[in-house]
């Protein structure tokens, strides 16, 4: 079973995260089911219709329980229809979840001036609805014919829904979301996230990213503000908490290394 963690059940709160052209998107729903190791979740919509994943997505599954994160790397994303005309999105999971405690992770303080990037929630969650709007806006015919090609089946009773098949593989101009840059004082350090402080105002849900040097290469994370404080210090005017979705391989042992020069400096 690939889909096993601790309070995993019905009902439970889950993180999708979809990478696409170059930007990550968070969308939070609820699992509707479990069924050997595909996971059921009502379906994703907005005011523009259902949401459809691309061939070229890559789609992560975070689940917290207590003091744990259970992270499912590259699953599969479907739409599915049952016998009873129920529509979900599915994920089947292609390995075993990553297990990080949080409590267990060391956190590390320092004092660090850098540039930060940002991207406002609203011009994400905007662009990835106008890109799922691109297909749905197409020619009958046209939206048809990539349907049937891509081995999918269109049910003219139910608006079109398409289900039972392939993410749709799209060519599609590639679209940047806004991104803004501005000096931060990073705080503190952790394998799960970070806390800085600026004068830029943010809001929960937006999307901060790191670039750190280390040894001739670059150190990044992206994550998401769970937690702000107007603190109005030299530092800066509001202090974000940041949970991250994102990070490069070298992250951790960055973070091991900065550790270690941290606990030598503290025994001069």
């Amino acid at each position: 079973m690939l889909l096993i963690a601790d309070g995993l059940d019905e009902g439970s709160s889950i993180d999708i995260l979809i990478k696409r052209n170059g930007a990550t998107y968070k969308i939070t729903s609820f699992v509707a089911k479990i069924e050997d190791d595909k996971l059921f979740i009502n379906p994703i919509s907005s005011k523009k219709g259902l949401f459809q994943f691309r061939f070229t997505d890559v789609v992560d599954l975070i689940y917290r329980h207590g003091a744990q994160t259970w992270r499912w790397n590259n699953v599969k994303a479907l739409i599915y229809k049952d016998k009873e005309g129920n529509i979900f999105h599915t994920f089947t999971p292609t390995q075993r979840a990553v297990l990080t405690n949080r409590r267990n992770t060391y956190r590390l303080t320092v004092s660090i001036r850098t540039k930060i990037t940002y991207q406002y929630k609203a011009d994400l969650e905007a662009d990835i609805e106008d890109d799922d709007d691109q297909l749905d806006n197409a020619d009958p015919a046209i939206r048809d014919a990539v349907n049937k090609a891509n081995g999918v089946e269109t049910d003219r009773k139910t608006s079109g829904v398409i289900f039972g098949g392939a993410p749709v593989k799209e060519e599609t101009e590639e679209k940047k979301v806004p991104e803004y840059t501005t000096f931060a004082f990073i705080n503190d350090l952790s394998e799960g996230g970070a806390s800085l402080s600026a004068d830029v105002e943010l809001g929960m849900g937006d999307v901060i990213g790191l670039k750190l040097d280390y040894k001739n290469s670059d150190v990044t994370a992206k994550g998401t503000i769970v937690r702000i404080i107007e603190e109005n210090t030299k530092r800066g005017k509001f202090q974000y908490g940041l949970r991250y979705f994102e990070k490069s391989k070298n992250y951790v042992q960055f973070l091991f290394d900065e550790q270690r020069k941290y606990i030598n400096d503290m025994k001069k």
